[in-house]
């Protein structure tokens, strides 16, 4: 099945995938499709519906159809020696999407 990804900065494009496939499958794909060095399957968060999705849920579970449009978004990378941490344990990031405020902690 086709289903449209839109990215935080506009761009929009198509991935063929399947009911069965796990969300990171599609991170995976994503990431061949749009460049490692762009859109690393490790950083990606998927939204759906204004649902972040689980790496290890279908999109049948997800109720992704057919032309559905998902939105990818990248987490900041961790930083190796720890270095360059925030005050807090968590970082909060807050995504606008379908005119909801979505609050994720990464």
């Amino acid at each position: 099945m086709k289903v449209f990804v839109k990215t935080l900065k506009g761009a929009r494009f198509e991935i063929e995938v399947k009911p069965e496939d796990k969300v990171s499958d599609v991170k995976k794909i994503i990431e061949t499709v749009q460049g490692a060095d762009v859109y690393p399957a490790g950083q990606q968060m998927l939204i759906y519906q204004g649902k972040v999705l689980v790496d290890g849920s279908t999109l049948e579970e997800n109720k992704v159809d057919d032309n559905s449009f998902i939105v990818v978004m990248l987490s900041k990378s961790k930083s190796p020696s720890g270095e360059g941490s925030t005050t807090s344990a968590a970082q909060a990031t807050k995504v606008i999407f379908n005119n909801a405020a979505i609050l994720m902690l990464i």
